[in-house]
């Protein structure tokens, strides 16, 4: 988890070679480890971290495409996880998917992602923006989306500006 932390701050810091470094370490360890966390396999767990830093360092460089294929990837292996509370990822691989289809501009898409993530975990205030941005970019709102978007950040502390983290 150290090099997903390490490697997104880097990204974030401009500094996408070293984002690359930490996401390769990441991807390595995630296919060679056999230890657990928890109840879960630890390669279960750090799999998608590693493919959404990978879809990150792609989107930076412009490559949605690329970008999309990794965050899909990064939706498959938190599906492999079985049920566990609290859950192993403090956040949803969809929400990455979501954000890099709705900067495509595919947002029905987007849209079908966001609804999918809101069964797990409904009135989870950053799928509702994720799916309130797909609504709007397809035209078509939905009033008891941007009710339900109200309620669920009505006590945050922070602006929501994308769905993903």
């Amino acid at each position: 988890v150290w090099d997903f932390a390490r490697g997104y701050a880097a990204l974030r810091g401009g500094n996408s070679s070293n984002a690359r470094k930490h996401q390769q370490r990441l991807s390595t360890i995630a296919r060679t480890t056999t230890e657990k966390y928890r109840f879960h396999p630890a390669s279960h767990v750090l799999q998608p971290l590693a493919y959404i830093l990978d879809g990150e360092i792609s989107r930076a460089a412009g490559d949605l495409g690329a970008a999309i294929a990794s965050f899909e990837k990064a939706v498959e292996h938190e599906d492999m996880m079985g049920y566990d509370e609290p859950e192993p990822l403090p956040f949803a691989t969809r929400h990455w998917l979501g954000a890099a289809l709705v900067e495509a501009g595919k947002f029905d898409t987007a849209a079908a992602v966001y609804r999918a993530e809101l069964a797990d975990h409904p009135h989870n205030g950053w799928s509702l923006f994720g799916l309130q941005q797909a609504l709007a970019g397809a035209g078509a709102g939905d009033p008891a989306v941007d009710e339900d978007l109200a309620r669920s950040w009505a006590r945050a502390d922070t602006w929501i500006r994308a769905s993903r983290f």
